[in-house]
């Protein structure tokens, strides 16, 4: 009983965290002198998690149950985002609700419009989802009085004051740094692809023994992999983002997990043979697909956009060294010891494949693997 507890929890822990790695909502407001107009997309996952949607339990959200619970969702978004105007809150409305695709899903589309007071810093105070989900960003585009503000809202900063002027550039880069760290962080397909790929190098079990081989190549193959693998991504990511080239996000996320469990497949059974930088570059080309599709939604000014693509980029590159640095040494302790050094790679493997095969299903097929676990 204990082991089958284990393997639920093993199973569906990587589902919950993928399910909810994405949650952020999108908002853009035009501060007029008095007028306040704009909008706001939140996620439907978001909204049934907070509040629930899906009444009849059917793990779906329908329309119907969208139209049923309108008031409740507009109530609830009032309540979690405040500005003002010097001392004076500002009053807005939401109208009525509207559905828009982003490349992270189905979102709740909130047009609104209220006024403000004319004179006075303008305050943002934003609260959504942060009671029950860390992991939530609000990323905001603020047109007030011709000056241009991008706004990262995170749970250790829920209230900004904006400048009388646009904010600077590198304020700007910053919080798209940021962003892209956090996304390769939370990106648990990315994670895996990438442990996937460095596991067999470091833990070669034929050439162990050899030290000269081993230090000596080992870090060589680990800097092509991780070279292949950004020049991939950072390619792909510059031409998706420009709309020069684009392929289905159902498509590009398939293939994404598909990627998670050909390298998983490979800690078990030798099938790239040598050529994991190739692997690397190959995959690294979709992954990049996946990577532009999170910066399309979050709908950067032109003026910004630019910037915003160099900094996104550098951020995930950033949040990829991060994770190479903490892995190798891991492995690096395992490879010395035989018996744990073998564990570690069938645990691995077969964990890593049956992870990037479900979601392959849940992303493809449109199935929820979590109602028959």
């Amino acid at each position: 009983m204990r082991f089958r507890t284990y393997l639920f929890a093993l199973l569906i822990l990587p589902l919950q965290c993928f399910a909810h790695s994405l949650s952020d909502s999108y908002l853009e407001l035009h501060f007029d002198n008095t007028a306040v107009s704009g909008h706001w997309q939140i996620a439907v996952r978001d909204l049934e998690l907070a509040i629930g949607l899906d009444s009849n339990a059917d793990t779906q959200v329908s329309w119907g149950e969208l139209q049923a619970k309108e008031q409740e969702i507009q109530n609830f978004a009032n309540s979690k985002l405040i500005f003002q105007r010097g001392d004076n809150a500002c009053t807005y409305t939401f109208g009525t609700i509207m559905l828009s695709e982003l490349n992270a899903g189905m979102f709740v589309y909130l047009p609104l419009s209220g006024q403000c007071a004319n004179a006075g810093p303008t305050t943002l105070q934003y609260d959504l989802l942060f009671d029950i989900d860390s992991s939530h960003r609000g990323i905001a585009t603020v047109y007030a009085e011709d000056a241009l503000h991008s706004l990262l809202f995170t749970p250790q900063k829920r209230s900004v004051t904006l400048a009388q002027q646009s904010a600077s550039l590198s304020n700007h880069m910053k919080n798209f740094v940021i962003e892209g760290v956090w996304h390769i962080w939370i990106g648990l397909d990315h994670i895996l692809f990438l442990i996937a790929l460095l596991l067999p190098i470091v833990l070669d079990k034929k050439e162990i023994n050899t030290k000269n081989y081993y230090y000596r190549n080992m870090f060589r193959e680990i800097f092509k992999v991780i070279t292949a693998f950004t020049v991939a991504h950072s390619i792909t990511l510059i031409l998706a983002s420009l709309n020069i080239v684009s392929l289905p996000s159902r498509l590009v996320e398939s293939l994404i997990a598909l990627s998670v469990a050909i390298s998983g497949l490979n800690i078990i059974v030798p099938i790239f043979r040598g050529r994991h930088w190739q692997v690397a570059f190959g995959f690294g080309l979709i992954h990049g697909f996946g990577f532009a599709g999170v910066l399309s939604d979050l709908a950067l000014p032109a003026a910004q956009y630019f910037s915003g693509l160099l900094s996104f980029n550098i951020g995930v590159e950033i949040g990829q060294l991060a994770i190479v640095l903490v892995l190798v040494p891991f492995l690096l302790l395992l490879a010395a010891l035989r018996p744990i050094r073998v564990a570690t790679q069938a645990f691995a493997g077969v964990s890593i494949t049956v992870f990037g095969a479900i979601w392959v299903a849940e992303r493809y097929w449109n199935l929820d693997i979590t109602r028959f676990v």
